[in-house]
């Protein structure tokens, strides 16, 4: 079975250490639950991707909007089986004005279009969709709350709006076929970055959507 996870930094695997290494993949939580599953991984992960929005602070701004690309990427890996979306951390920013039922609805959009790609056949000629699953990002960490945080003021509004955004994705995914999973209810973001996951949270989260995976996607 092949899985693509398409997520940002935290799939990625960008390390609380503040010079911005890669976690291994062996450490990284893709890679566990990989690990963990026998599934051949994809990893899609760029940080400070977007769900759906240009980020004008970065370079080239269009390159880490997630909607964007996200059905050319699709179909480039094709066959997709299972498609994992983990986003939602970077919309967060004071700049792009956050709130959890707005991110919940752009995820719901990204669901959609993968819903809808024939990217899930055996071949180029077979139109099948693939499955969908939505992991939903813890909140931002304590430390976000902390004026003297030095990235305080880009992420302040984000760090109460993401004590929401687990609800507001279950309500949005309520009654639909797509699987939701809340890493809140198993990991924290890092006290010493906010923003990210320690190796230790990476471990306990994919060993977690292993099972959430396995219950929901295993034939």
């Amino acid at each position: 079975m092949r899985v693509l996870v398409f997520g940002d930094s935290n799939s990625w695997g960008y390390s609380p250490d503040g010079v911005g290494r890669r976690l291994e993949r062996q450490v990284r939580w893709p890679g566990v639950f990989a690990q963990a599953t026998g599934v051949e991984l994809i990893e899609e992960a760029l940080p400070g991707r977007t769900t759906r929005y240009d980020d004008p602070l970065m370079r080239p701004p269009a390159a880490y909007n997630g909607l964007a690309h996200f059905e050319t990427i699709l179909l480039s890996h094709t066959p997709v089986d299972v498609v994992l979306i983990m986003l939602g951390t970077n919309d967060l920013k004071n700049r792009f004005e956050p709130s959890s039922t707005k991110i919940a609805e752009n995820l719901a959009v990204l669901a959609a279009v993968a819903q809808g790609c024939p990217c899930g056949g055996e071949n180029w000629q077979t139109e099948q969709m693939p499955r969908v699953g939505v992991i939903v990002p813890p909140p931002l960490g304590s430390l976000a709350f902390d004026k003297a945080w030095p990235r305080y003021a880009e992420w302040s509004q984000g760090a109460d709006v993401g004590q929401s955004l687990k609800s507001a994705v279950q309500a949005r995914f309520s009654g639909s076929d797509i699987p939701v999973f809340a890493a809140a209810d198993h990991i924290e973001s890092s006290a010493i970055d906010p923003i990210h996951l320690d190796p230790q949270s990476h471990q306990i989260l994919g060993s977690a959507v292993a099972s959430w995976f396995n219950a929901n996607f295993a034939r």
